[in-house]
């Protein structure tokens, strides 16, 4: 039977195939052609023709009756459901699974921690697509990390989010940086252990200056050959950083709004770049902010108000497309 999976049971046969629907078939000989008739008498033929013409059905019944018909009605469904229906909320669609599925129900736990948690600093969204530099940081620490961090783990923010600052910064790791990317074949770097996304803590990656605390201070990445549209918001979560340079690269992203949340920020260089965009007023919550560069960009729009307060000391703002008038503030 071409393309068929066929058993044989007493005197049925079943076609099994897990495409089709059971099919069963009664046979009597396997002797039978396909013309030949179902219904015989069981009595032995007698030397003499028998009295009774051929067209006279035999008083005996056959000794084996068949066991069921011999076709089940093709509407007859399958005893398993195509698909399985759909618990979940249908709101937003699912986060696809991770791309290498958890083989235990320890490794399938940490994995739904991970995601809960992310979901809810990155976004739905984020999270569930698979190109973004947030699931690339979630991939990464879930399968390659060699730190295998779970949700728990005090540095389990801050490793996501200083790993998605390079996802984000190299157009998913399609680009390189200078110096001490994750790609040693394309990115120089005089210690392996200082190279991003390392098994080392991420306080040890070049660029990366910790308190004694372990918590992220100052990011340094001047003319690294970072490139993107996108500087990520995570960086906000880094609640205790001082200094962010990323002056003299190829960032074309506009300013998070989110960094408005960073509170302990007392140095913001973003000039020689591509930024896009204008200012945000949440700027203005950084009270401890002394200075902010972003000449040499490509930037628009007015010149908050909200961004002066006394700390300010310096500020650089040519060659942009600012206009309006100059805040009173100032």
């Amino acid at each position: 039977y071409q393309g068929g999976n066929i058993q044989r049971t007493g005197n049925q046969i079943f076609d099994i195939s897990p495409s089709s629907n059971i099919m069963t078939f009664s046979f009597t000989s396997p002797l039978l052609s396909t013309d030949a008739q179902t219904d015989f008498p069981t009595n032995a033929p007698t030397p003499r023709p028998s009295p009774l013409s051929s067209e006279t059905p035999s008083s005996t019944p056959s000794s084996i009756p068949s066991s069921g018909p011999s076709h089940l009605p093709s509407e007859v469904p399958s005893s398993v459901p195509t698909s399985m229906p759909s618990f979940g909320p249908t709101s937003l669609p699912s986060i696809p699974a991770p791309s290498l599925s958890p083989s235990t129900s320890v490794e399938l736990q940490r994995s739904n921690d991970m995601i809960t948690v992310l979901t809810q600093l990155s976004g739905h969204d984020s999270i569930a697509d698979m190109t973004s530099p947030q699931r690339k940081a979630l991939e990464w620490m879930l399968h390659h990390d060699g730190l295998q961090l779970n949700a728990a783990s005090p540095n389990f923010v801050q490793r996501y989010s200083i790993s998605t600052f390079y996802f984000a910064t190299t157009n998913s790791a399609q680009d390189h940086w200078d110096k001490c990317g994750a790609d040693a074949l394309q990115s120089s770097c005089p210690f392996e252990s200082l190279r991003f996304l390392s098994s080392n803590n991420e306080c040890n990656w070049f660029g990366i200056t910790c308190n004694a605390n372990n918590e992220i201070t100052r990011i340094n990445m001047k003319e690294n050959g970072l490139t993107g549209s996108s500087v990520p918001k995570e960086l906000a979560s880094l609640s205790s950083l001082e200094v962010l340079h990323l002056s003299k690269n190829d960032l074309s992203s506009t300013i998070p709004s989110e960094f408005g949340l960073l509170t302990n920020l007392k140095y913001l260089y973003l000039n020689n770049n591509n930024f896009i965009g204008t200012i945000p007023t949440s700027l203005g919550n950084i009270h401890s902010l002394t200075l902010f560069a972003v000449g040499n960009n490509k930037m628009n729009g007015t010149i908050p108000g909200e961004l002066f307060h006394p700390t300010l000391k310096y500020l650089d703002m040519d060659d942009n497309d600012f206009h309006g008038t100059l805040p009173s503030e100032m």
